[in-house]
């Protein structure tokens, strides 16, 4: 199983859906609602969410090549 390294900072703080930042979002431990978009999520959901995102983003980025074009 391939396995990537995704930097986990911010991800509670994060909203899965807008991607808004801000400490208040993480209203305890166990709530998440965001408060640009509203979002309401269980605060382990939201935050498992980003971290597969930033994920897929970085796996994705390995992928692609970075061989130049030919000529």
């Amino acid at each position: 199983m391939p396995l990537v390294y995704a930097d986990p900072a911010y991800t509670s703080q994060t909203c899965a859906e807008c991607g808004h930042i801000d400490k208040r979002n993480r209203v305890d431990q166990g709530l998440f609602i965001s408060r640009e978009c509203g979002v309401i999520a269980h605060a382990d959901r939201n935050t498992s969410h980003n971290i597969a995102t930033r994920g897929e983003t970085v796996w994705n980025a390995w992928r692609e090549s970075r061989v130049p074009a030919t000529p």
